[in-house]
């Protein structure tokens, strides 16, 4: 490759790089704005961030295109995808990535922190250690568990608590 191709390709690149900066900023401004109650509610939970909170808030219209957690883990794309043929399974199940890629990785990242910030995470990383379990797996899994409490603070309108218990299982 030429040097004078490398350099405009390079200068694109710069380019391109700066925009998207400029973009991300747009929304972040425009998240603040329209939904600055759920963002602050996020934002409590340990281990997630402004970006994080912000992009969550704005990907699902405030929480309103979801009405389950479930839902929202899918249209992630942290739900599980199995391989099967009739009654059996083939092969381990992995996760299914056909939803929204950057939202994805900012959970994943958001789970390097909540394991050691968070103590429902904490506990989960543990107990999946002991089991054997793959870093990345429990990482994977750690960021399941974070979409479940951001839809449940951001859906109940509630603070993050760490001793919340969920009273439906313990019936």
């Amino acid at each position: 490759m030429s040097s004078d191709l490398r350099k405009e390709l390079k200068q694109v690149l710069i380019l391109l790089i700066r925009r998207i900066d400029k973009f991300e900023k747009k929304i972040e401004q425009i998240g603040r704005l329209a939904y600055k109650d759920t963002v602050e509610r996020i934002k409590t939970i340990p281990g997630i961030g402004l970006k994080t909170a912000i992009m969550m808030s704005v990907i699902t219209d405030n929480f309103t295109k979801f009405d389950n957690y479930k839902q929202l883990t899918a249209f992630v794309g942290f739900s599980p995808r199995l391989y099967q043929s009739g009654t059996s399974v083939k092969g381990k199940g992995h996760i299914c990535k056909m939803g929204k890629p950057q939202i994805r990785k900012l959970l994943y990242l958001c789970s390097w922190s909540a394991k050691r910030v968070n103590k429902n995470c904490i506990e989960m990383y543990e107990r999946l250690k002991e089991k054997g379990k793959p870093e990345r797996v429990i990482k994977i899994a750690i960021a399941n568990k974070l979409i479940k409490q951001i839809f449940s603070i951001a859906t109940n309108k509630q603070i993050y608590n760490e001793n919340h218990q969920n009273l439906y299982f313990l019936k």
